[in-house]
Parts: C-alpha cells; structure tokens; sequence
C-alpha cells in the first residue's frame, strides 16, 4: 500500500470489503478468504497463491502461540515428576507431549473434551477452592489412564454397590493404604465402580470427584490431607454421589469448604456421616476419651481416626484433640503409603 501510495479508503474498495472490514483485515481480525487474495492479487500485487500462503502461514503461527500459551498453563513439572508424561525436550515438543497427553489432536477437541467437563461440574465455589482448568483436567486425564489401564468392568450396579458398603467401610480399619487401595479398587470394580487414588498438582485442591468414564461412574481421590479420616469421608461422600445423583453432572469437592453448601453437598455428606457413624450420637453429652473413641469406632466397624475426625467437625472435639488417632499417609509419586513415625 504504501510502495503504491493507496491508502485505506482507496484499497477498500478495490477489494470490495467495507472500511471496517479493510482495517480488521489489516489487523489481522479478518481472514484472508481466497475471494480477498484474488483481488489483493489485482490492486496490491502478488499471486493469489501468495496471500493464500501468507493467510495459512499465520492461521498456524496463531494456533502455535495459543497451544504454547495452553501448554504454559498446565503442570506440565509436576506431570513429569509423577510420572504421567515424559519431559518435553522443547517449547514445541510440550505442545506435542501435552496433546498425546490428553490423546487429542488439538486445543479445540482439548477443550470440548476436558475443559468443558471442569466448566459445567458442580462444585462449591469459594475462594479457598483453587480449581484451574489445566491442572484439574491433568488431574482428570491421569485418573482416566489409570482407570483405563485395568480390565473392562462389568455394567454398574448400584444394588452390589450398595451391599458391599459393609465391607468398604471394614477396609477403614486397615492402617496400610499398601493394602487397602488395592482392595478397594478391586471391591468397587465388581459393581462396576472405577475407583482412583491420585495426588493432585498445585491448582487442583479437590478433595475426590465423582463422574462417569464412558459407561462406568468413576470415583477419584486424592488423599489431600493425607489422614484415613478425610480419606474415608472423602470416599463415602463421592458414593453418595454415584447412588443418589445423576453422573452427568461432575461433583469436584473439596471438604474443607463448610460455608457453601448445597442440597447435593448436603445429601452426599449425610450419606457419608450416616452410614460411618450411624450408630453414634452426634449430640455427644459425655466425655470423649481416648477409650470413649476407640469403642465407639469398634462399635461402628470404623478406624478412631474417622471418629476424631467427626466429632471435631462438630466441634465436640477441638482440632487438636486426639489427632494421634488419625492414621497418617505420604504421597511415594504417584503411590500413596504409610507415613512412618519417627
């Protein structure tokens, strides 16, 4: 334009495009349609086949800045670290490794398939509930490998589910998350129940979530206080989810967020307390000893732990009561064991 002296009001109509049009196209706003180039080609010079080379040229460098912007935005260390992916050797390369991650050829489908699931979920908004969209699919998409990875369950079944909650609930009194994820895992897997055990990456702060994997429902854990107490609570909650509300919708909780429940919190929380503490008072009148507790945990079939951690969310114990009762976990990668006392 400027070797030929033409400016915006003599090439927009050279190229039968409004003023506005002319200045988004100048802006790179407006794509260069082969109509365009046909005319760029008569009023500015160039083929045709230039500008349509010149048009596809920067499509690919703007789909190339917004996948490095989107690969920026994952955890991509931490993947790494948990053994999730293998570590990009280049800015391009972790374009690509994070793609094959989420086996997606693209951030649209990327976004169609993962992102949308975390934007339409249903969870407790709060300012202590950090959920980014990167590493909560990361999260996501790690839950599903490892779900995958197993044999094919059978159709679910609430029925088995729900018999075999006397035994889930027995593995709570088994200190060794060494021997009874592995069991669990198994138990749920007859009722055609996917259950994962997972660390979460910093920017996902779920405590569990409860969705659906193809058929299947699927519950994900992620052990964030690394005590049996919230573990177990954590898992009988998202059970609540699966038997009594549509997977569909995707519960992300995080239990440490009192102040904002709702009815599906609500219901999935008294799920949980009734059937742990189902025989146990809640309106607690007498003293909670440390024997007071370990009784009441034999009565219920339950570890102390899980019996400290209740009381003291109904502040009949304070948070520093009988925390020696509660087993404690460390994360080994991406497997979760007994935290040794030293």
């Amino acid at each position: 334009m400027n070797e030929r002296q033409l400016d915006l009001d003599d090439l927009a109509p050279s190229l039968g495009l409004s003023a506005g049009d002319t200045r988004s196209l100048l802006a790179g706003a407006l794509p260069l349609t082969l109509s365009i180039a046909r005319n760029l080609s008569a009023s500015v010079g160039g083929t045709t086949e230039f500008w349509m080379t010149r048009e596809a040229q920067y499509q690919d460098d703007l789909a190339r800045v917004r996948a490095d912007k989107w690969s920026q935005d994952l955890p991509v260390a931490q993947m790494v670290r948990l053994g999730w992916m293998q570590k990009p050797s280049s800015w391009l390369d972790q374009i690509d490794t994070c793609l094959r991650f989420f086996d997606v050829p693209d951030i649209d489908t990327w976004e169609e398939r993962y992102d949308r699931q975390v934007e339409s979920a249903h969870f407790r908004s709060s300012s202590a509930f950090d959920l980014k969209a990167g590493a909560t699919t990361a999260w996501f998409r790690a839950g599903d490998l490892v779900a995958e990875s197993g044999p094919k369950l059978p159709a679910f079944d609430s029925q088995r589910l729900t018999a075999l909650l006397p035994w889930l609930r027995d593995l709570t009194r088994v200190p060794q998350p060494e021997k009874f994820v592995s069991e669990l895992v198994s138990l749920c897997a007859g009722a055609g129940l996917h259950v994962v055990v997972l660390p979460t990456p910093k920017g996902c702060s779920a405590s569990g979530v409860a969705r659906r994997l193809h058929e299947n429902p699927l519950i994900q854990l992620s052990a964030r206080h690394l005590t049996d107490d919230h573990f177990w609570f954590t898992f009988f909650h998202e059970v609540g989810h699966v038997l009594h509300h549509d997977l569909e919708m995707t519960f992300i909780d995080n239990l440490d967020d009192r102040d904002h429940l709702d009815v599906f919190e609500d219901e999935a929380n008294e799920f949980a307390s009734e059937f742990l503490m189902g025989r146990t008072s809640m309106r607690w009148n007498g003293a909670l000893s440390r024997r007071e507790i370990v009784r009441i945990a034999h009565a219920n079939s339950i570890s102390p732990g899980i019996v400290v951690g209740q009381f003291q969310y109904r502040g009949l114990l304070r948070p520093n009561q009988h925390n020696g009762l509660k087993r404690r976990y460390v994360w080994n990668g991406a497997t979760l064991e007994t935290r040794r006392r030293t």
